[in-house]
């Protein structure tokens, strides 16, 4: 039984693009240090929703509440500052920037004395982009970029962290890397959301897992029980 509120609450959320309409209906709550894993096949929503959460597009209907506060409709600058990162699968570098630019433009609001501390503060958590820093961003593997991507959303101090399939196209040795990373996030007090086709990978890191098909979601669990769930395994795991 939980003990303290949810960071981020989403009520009801209902949202698409135009008139076409992809979730419905989608609930769920956020606690501050936890790792929560959305699975469920390709074109089920899963996109859309953290879409619908960070600004990108707004709800057709539903409220989104951090720390209580409605921030519904808010843009991505705003959610920034309300301590909302978000990271999509794709475009999440400049990659005709330098790593060192990228890092810059993802602190773009901070003053030179917090941008050096958070600049540090990453390059601690993600090493192997000291070298790099001078580097074009088009250089990097496909490893480091998403060491990139997560390090520009990190310049921001976010409380909560939203990860579109940071695994997607990854060698299985960088997939636990990056896994890795999001295990640092959380003892580091930051809230992830994570959608991810690496299922049970990311299920096994994770507190809680959460089921969408078709727009809608169909089973929130333990983690752990959904990895035990037969019939969500045959569907979604492979197993």
């Amino acid at each position: 039984m939980k003990t303290t509120p949810p960071i981020l609450v989403a009520k009801e959320i209902t949202a698409g693009y135009g008139n076409q309409v992809i979730i419905r209906n989608i609930n769920l709550e956020l606690y501050k240090s936890t790792i929560t894993t959305i699975i469920g096949p390709n074109g089920c929503g899963k996109s859309t929703f953290l879409k619908s959460i960070s600004g990108i597009i707004d709800p057709v209907e539903g409220r989104i509440l951090i720390n209580d506060i409605e921030v519904t409709n808010l843009n991505t600058f705003e959610l920034s500052k309300m301590g909302l990162g978000y990271v999509p699968q794709s475009e999440n570098i400049f990659p005709s920037l330098s790593v060192i630019d990228n890092l810059k433009m993802g602190g773009y609001i901070l003053d030179n004395q917090k941008y050096k501390i958070n600049l540090n503060k990453v390059l601690e958590m993600f090493p192997d982009l000291k070298s790099k820093l001078f580097d074009s961003a088009s250089n990097l593997s496909g490893g480091q970029r998403q060491m990139l991507a997560l390090s520009r959303a990190l310049m921001l101090d976010p409380k909560i962290i939203m990860l579109d399939e940071p695994t997607a196209g990854l060698s299985p040795v960088i997939v636990d890397e990056v896994l890795d990373n999001i295990i640092s996030l959380k003892k580091s007090s930051i809230t992830v959301l994570l959608v991810e086709q690496n299922a049970k990978k990311a299920l096994s890191i994770s507190d809680k897992g959460v089921v969408f098909s078709f727009g809608k979601k169909v089973m929130e669990d333990d983690a752990k029980n959904i990895l035990k769930n037969k019939q969500i395994s045959k569907l979604y795991l492979g197993g």
